[in-house]
């Protein structure tokens, strides 16, 4: 048959076709079928399989297409149970065993759907032979407290389940009571940090407890702390099938806060301590609460690493400045610029926030790094260099003198001095005190005879920049003072034909502490 007898056939066909129309009988939609990727479970005997199992599925439809599943875990697949939809052809499950139980035998049913809503009707169903596995909880090494703590301190601690995080239920704790079960406190198990605060000025030491870095706020109150004593945290974890770890704990001393003024000794093998608490003695001061942070070594311009004393540097926040502020004024004694008051400004957020007030005696030095932290806390700029091949020089007997600013404050009569203290160096200073630099409306308080020598030959001139040694805040929140009070000659002494009368230490602190600081002691 040629070509175009051909096409003349087909099309007359066609149009006898269309005239006459469609014909037949629409079949009815076909359901899915659904197989699981693995046909049954086979275990050497005695052996189970964890809860939590992934599972996976698939599905085929005749005359559509599947849109997704559906899947049932329990025994009863009758008419009226609720299924659960899915689009996955996969999924981890945490299949459930009944409180109390080790092991459980769960039934776990998926059925596919099409495009038109057809469900498999005759569903594939797996059993899965399990076992729970008991829950397990520990300490975060870096969010315990130290072996001696105030009123606040924290515990941090990661919850875990080997079938599954999902499978946890809580975590509880307890202080020192764990005699009944009203002893534990229960926990979301999403709750990985703990901070309480103790009022140990209250029958019984009630302690707020606080969640996460945000330091939420519950309303939980425990009344089982001892102050001035040993304590014991104890911890653990339960998970949905009643499952309860190991019991994890750890213990620590408290103490009660006797003052509202803490004195932070950072000043290592001296005894410069026992001058500063005498001095504050003389001026009103006499009940303080002292730590001693003089742990750890600060070496070649490196700053030393946070004293122990504190929280670990991980609980700056909330632990460290929710501690810090359960004081009023703090006095921080140090000989050198690299010990922990260069984690001031990070520790003491809470504490300024409250209207803190803090001096800080440390002696100035020059091999502080640039970008050292206590340039953005202290109130200087910086600390002044001497000039080339020079080194600065103060004599033996040089007197500190009181700025404009002081003097004026001093006259004023809002201090309780009428005269400025005298102050007196006990010998030559050599290379280990150096000018600070005020920044902005730093206001300076005291000034040092600073000269400059030259070394071969040694000779002295004078020297004419800054020569600031204490300044203070434009708040008055922060008082500096560059010289250790040691170097102060505390006798009275002849000098030619002249009698110089004794440092007024205890004048110097009452103006500093008490005057321009606010320190009150209550």
């Amino acid at each position: 048959m040629s070509k175009r007898i051909y096409y003349l056939f087909l099309f007359a066909v066609l149009a006898v076709s269309c005239d006459a129309g469609l014909t037949g009988t629409a079949t009815e939609n076909q359901p899915p079928s659904t197989s699981f990727t693995v046909n049954s479970i086979n275990l050497p005997e005695g052996q189970r399989l964890t809860s939590q199992i992934n599972i996976s599925w698939w599905g085929d439809d005749p005359d559509g297409y599947v849109v997704g599943y559906e899947f049932y875990i329990g025994d009863d697949v009758s008419a009226d149970v609720e299924w659960v939809f899915t689009s996955k052809t996969d999924s981890t499950f945490v299949l459930p065993i009944e409180e109390g139980n080790l092991d459980a035998d769960v039934r776990f049913t998926v059925r596919a759907v099409d495009n038109e809503g057809a469900v498999d009707p005759d569903p594939p169903s797996l059993v899965f032979p399990i076992r729970n596995s008991p829950p397990s909880v520990r300490f975060l090494a870096t969010e315990i407290p130290p072996d001696t703590t105030y009123r606040v301190f924290s515990f941090g601690f990661r919850a875990t389940d080997p079938d599954g995080e999902a499978n946890l239920n809580r975590v509880e704790f307890a202080i020192n009571d764990t005699t009944s079960a009203d002893a534990w406190t229960v926990l979301d198990p999403s709750i990985q940090l703990l901070t309480f605060r103790i009022d140990d000025t209250q029958p019984g030491n009630p302690t707020e407890m606080f969640t996460g870095r945000g330091a939420t706020r519950t309303n939980t109150v425990l009344n089982t702390i001892r102050t001035d004593g040993d304590n014991t945290f104890f911890l653990r974890a339960i998970d949905n099938a009643g499952a309860v770890s190991s019991i994890q704990q750890f213990s620590w001393y408290v103490k009660r806060q006797q003052s509202n003024i803490l004195v932070l000794n950072d000043f290592p093998l001296s005894d410069r301590i026992n001058l500063h608490l005498d001095l504050l003695a003389q001026i009103g001061i006499d009940n303080v609460d002292l730590m001693n942070i003089t742990d750890g070594n600060a070496s070649g311009g490196r700053r030393v690493v946070l004293s122990s004393q504190f929280p670990n540097r991980a609980l700056v926040v909330p632990t460290t400045n929710m501690m810090l502020a359960e004081w009023d004024h703090i006095y921080w004694l140090s000989n050198d610029l690299d010990r922990n008051i260069s984690y001031a400004i990070e520790m003491t957020i809470d504490f300024f926030a409250n209207g803190g007030t803090m001096f800080v005696n440390i002696p100035t030095k020059n091999d502080v790094p640039a970008d050292s932290p206590v340039f953005e806390f202290l109130p200087f700029d910086r600390i002044q260099s001497p000039p080339a091949a020079r080194r600065f020089f103060i004599a033996n007997n040089s007197e500190l003198t009181a700025t404009e600013d002081a003097v004026n404050l001093i006259n004023s009569g809002q201090t309780s001095i009428t005269e400025v203290p005298y102050l007196r160096f006990t010998r030559n200073q050599v290379s280990n005190l150096f000018p600070v630099v005020p920044f902005g409306e730093t206001i300076q308080l005291f000034e040092a005879n600073f000269q400059v020598q030259t070394l071969f030959p040694v000779t002295t001139s004078p020297y004419e920049g800054p020569k600031g040694i204490a300044s203070v805040s434009p708040t008055n929140s922060v008082l500096y003072f560059g010289v250790d009070l040691n170097e102060f000659d505390q006798n009275e002494r002849v000098v030619g034909d002249e009698t110089l009368p004794a440092s007024d230490l205890a004048g110097l602190l009452r103006l500093l502490v008490l005057d321009i600081l606010n320190f009150e002691q209550r």
